[in-house]
């Protein structure tokens, strides 16, 4: 097989993703407006639905991409997941009941946990060897450009100026759910079937592959201090910013990561994933020491946006060094790991920063995550250091 169609099907994948958080952005920004302002629900309500779907989505992962490390392709499992959230923003039209709202989200990132491992499983199995950064690169460049497009087309139609009624909702889902169509016709038509020479055990297995175990133990420590961005608008509402200034900023914020993910991803692809990675980590580190003490708006926006030349730096090159560790048969079950690390970090990640926050102010909760993500750093580099395999794609010395 030659080359070109392999870099295709992952530039194909990635407007998958475009198409698809073009129609998830707009949802996930609207709902907790909807439930707190319009249903009456409180935010304790809020968090129960998204720790809710976050552990559905989480026990899902490693299942599903060890599941794909079986299968001849990974495609069928990947179009199940998408269908699966498209149906449940087309539910999310007929339900006005808070507690449907809470099973249609969970239903939704039902379909996230059965697709995202063997998607990226796939884009690692369709990239030129040694071009991995490129690759994923190409997939988060599209992947957060498709959030902000989704956010700019519900500010250029005029929606949402006044308060966030079920009216106003259902006009998201209008705009929403043909993306979501559109994303699945994109997998369906235009991305081919890879066929894979190797399989997995018929009989499943909870290990995580001993060539990621070092990684992983890194990405998690990491993790741990990388909470939702949702802490960062709070912190911006605390400067004094107003919601359409955090909208724009945020806004700003995802384009630079999107730009910056291709030439990242192929810088990383020559010199070494390992320094952009660490590099990208210390960043978020410094960054988050400054944005627990700023005062002034502007050295926010200016922290904020070096915030997001982390995404940038880092997201793909993540994906694309494990994709460098693991062989083509672990590769589900690899990506599967990596999920299911991110997703157990993640809860009590927010949950550390809130409680901080709430207790203690900005400059501790943001000062606590810097460390974590300095001990990530520091876990990182001793691992590689032992590790030294001359072997590992994408150009490691």
């Amino acid at each position: 097989m030659n080359q070109e169609p392999k870099i295709s099907t992952a530039s194909r994948l990635g407007w998958v993703s475009f198409f698809n958080d073009c129609s998830s952005e707009v949802i996930a920004r609207a709902m907790p407006l909807l439930l707190t302002t319009s249903l009456g629900m409180t935010p304790t309500f809020v968090g129960a639905i998204e720790g809710a779907a976050e552990a559905v989505s989480i026990l899902l992962r490693g299942f599903s991409g060890w599941m794909s490390d079986k299968m001849s392709s990974r495609k069928p499992l990947v179009v199940f997941g998408y269908s699966l959230s498209v149906i449940s923003r087309i539910l999310l039209l007929a339900v006005h009941l808070p507690a449907l709202f809470a099973f249609a989200r969970i239903f939704e990132r039902t379909g996230k946990g059965l697709r995202s491992a063997p998607r990226d499983a796939m884009v690692a199995d369709a990239a030129v060897a040694g071009m991995n950064g490129h690759a994923f690169g190409i997939v988060r460049f599209l992947d957060t450009l498709g959030a902000v497009t989704g956010i700019l087309v519900i500010l250029f139609l005029g929606i949402g100026d006044g308060p966030m009624t079920l009216e106003v909702f259902r006009q998201c889902l209008w705009v929403a759910i043909p993306f979501g169509i559109v994303s699945l016709v994109v997998l369906l038509v235009f991305v081919p079937r890879i066929h894979r020479a190797t399989k997995a055990k018929t009989y499943i297995s909870w290990h995580i592959p001993k060539e990621i175990r070092g990684y992983l133990l890194a990405l998690g420590i990491f993790s741990l201090g990388n909470s939702s961005d949702a802490f960062l608008v709070l912190r911006a509402n605390e400067l004094g910013l107003s919601f359409r200034q955090i909208l724009a900023l945020m806004v700003a914020f995802n384009i630079l990561a999107a730009f910056l993910a291709v030439p990242i991803g192929r810088l990383t692809d020559r010199i070494g994933r390992m320094r952009i990675l660490a590099a990208g980590w210390v960043v978020y580190a410094v960054v988050y020491s400054c944005i627990g003490v700023l005062e002034s708006v502007e050295a926010f926006t200016i922290a904020v946006m070096i915030y997001g030349a982390f995404y940038g730096f880092t997201e793909g090159t993540e994906k694309a060094l494990l994709a460098d560790l693991l062989p083509p048969e672990k590769r589900g079950t690899g990506f599967g790991s990596l999920q299911l690390v991110l997703g157990l970090a993640a809860l009590p990640a927010s949950l550390i920063t809130g409680w901080l926050m709430t207790t203690y102010g900005s400059q501790v909760a943001f000062s606590t995550a810097a460390g974590f993500a300095l001990l990530g750093t520091a876990t990182l580099t001793a691992w590689w250091a032992l590790k030294r395999t001359p072997a590992t794609s994408g150009g490691e010395q």
